[in-house]
């Protein structure tokens, strides 16, 4: 143990998991809903070039400006409203492509859109779901967050594998 807080101390003795079920729910939705948002996303096919290391590598580039934004917006915003933007945004998009589609330059520029809407989601939950909790619970509770994101990313292919490709039908089940 480490901490002074003697045996039986931490979370467990202090703050009722129960006490944090909100503040639970409400974070794990949103980790969930991030990394669904993003790997949902990175799995969906988008033609960047010939090759799949040349594909795979413009997309990770594209993510850079997000990497610089997340934290300036989070200074100036808040980690929680940065993080609602970016939730919403990637709605948005998603939205926009299940009624146009994925296909041509639109389509493209949405769909990287969407890839930097996720990955700012996902970058951004780590600060803002440690403001979530008290102090004694912020460990637990943010452990418990994270592993909602880790269910979202194991759901994230299954989802994008199970829908239809054809038009935007995959993109609506993913904005909703």
């Amino acid at each position: 143990g480490g901490g002074g807080e003697g045996e039986g101390g931490g979370v467990q003795a202090s703050i009722s998991p129960l006490a944090l079920a909100p503040q639970l729910a409400l974070s794990g939705l949103a980790w969930c809903a991030s990394t669904i948002a993003y790997y949902g996303i990175v799995l969906w096919p988008i033609s960047l070039g010939d090759g799949l290391r040349l594909q795979t590598t413009l997309g990770a580039l594209i993510e850079l400006p997000v990497y610089v934004a997340v934290p300036l917006l989070s200074r100036r915003l808040g980690p929680r409203i940065t993080w609602v933007i970016f939730l919403a945004f990637a709605a948005a998009v998603w939205s926009s492509l299940a009624v146009i589609g994925g296909g041509g330059a639109a389509g493209t520029a949405m769909l990287l859109a969407a890839r930097l809407a996720g990955t700012g989601a996902t970058t951004i939950c780590y600060v803002a779901s440690n403001d979530a909790f008290p102090t004694a619970a912020r460990g637990f509770g943010v452990a418990v967050a994270s592993c909602c994101g880790r269910v979202g990313s194991v759901l994230a292919p299954l989802i994008v594998n199970l829908m239809p490709e054809e038009g935007g039908s995959r993109m609506g089940a993913l904005a909703t």
